[in-house]
């Protein structure tokens, strides 16, 4: 994948209704630009996959895409594949992804094993949070200064660090915020632009209180904009609060990985994740 593909490449995600922006290719492709891969015919993207890597332990394979058209003819599986040779060129010992329903049987196919399973939550446009869910925050805006405690926490909750993406997605951010506004730093959060809605996440807080709190500033600076939230369902404060929030969940995904089993992360401190495309 080159910049020049990237036109091409976002028209395949608008076609299937994804979330990331322009901005999250360019993300992907900046962090990996040797380890994106698009499928063409005639000239036109077809399909496309990204990888991010986390040092050698831990990588991601993200926007697995196929145009419509050109399924069932082993693109996807040809891409996944060019992905996954490009990772094992690199060492990297251990291979996630966020897995959809229709992805997941070839996934599976290529030697992926479930790890745990998630779900999309989606608050609609101008949808008031339910009575009673609205919260006494105390949380400030993110600092600079805040970044060692953001990186340590994120690693324990993650697995790996992945300090890169996090800033960068911090730059994209609407709202970035850290809990509790004063004292040591034990959660923090982002509502982030999405093509179709905001995006909760990703928020880490190892205390429930933090983390309802961090969510419920963080909504409201989406205003009355709709919000995608991706809860792993291990995380059952989450998905309680994604209910009082005013959320329903519309999507089921899967974690799968492929390689040992080298990376623990806490699903009970991940109240929202990163992105499927980047872990």
């Amino acid at each position: 994948m080159a910049e020049t593909d990237l036109p091409g490449a976002d028209g395949l995600r608008r076609l299937v209704g994804w979330n990331q922006t322009p901005e999250d290719w360019v993300r992907m492709l900046r962090l990996e630009p040797d380890g994106c891969f698009v499928a063409t015919r005639d000239g036109l993207v077809v399909g496309s996959v990204t990888t991010t890597a986390y040092g050698q332990t831990l990588a991601w394979i993200g926007m697995m895409l196929v145009h419509p058209k050109h399924r069932r003819q082993g693109i996807g599986r040809q891409l996944m594949r060019q992905a996954i040779q490009s990772l094992n060129a690199k060492k990297v010992r251990c291979i996630k992804l966020d897995a959809t329903p229709a992805g997941f049987p070839l996934y599976q196919q290529l030697g992926f094993v479930s790890e745990w399973t998630l779900t999309r939550h989606q608050r609609a446009a101008g949808h008031a949070a339910a009575p009673g869910a609205a919260v006494a925050p105390d949380t400030r805006d993110l600092r600079e200064t805040d970044w060692a405690a953001i990186e340590e926490s994120d690693t324990r909750a993650f697995g790996v660090c992945r300090a890169d993406l996090l800033r960068s997605l911090v730059q994209d951010s609407r709202r970035a915020l850290v809990w509790p506004a004063n004292g040591p730093v034990l959660g923090w959060g982002l509502l982030r632009p999405g093509a179709n809605a905001d995006y909760l996440g990703p928020l880490v807080c190892a205390n429930d209180e933090g983390s309802i709190s961090l969510a419920g500033a963080l909504l409201c600076a989406a205003g009355d904009r709709p919000v995608f939230w991706d809860v792993p369902d291990q995380n059952l404060p989450a998905r309680g609060a994604a209910q009082r929030f005013g959320f329903a969940p519309v999507r089921p995904l899967t974690r799968m990985r492929l390689g040992p089993e080298i990376v623990s992360n806490d699903p009970r401190s991940q109240f929202a994740i990163a992105d499927p495309a980047v872990g």
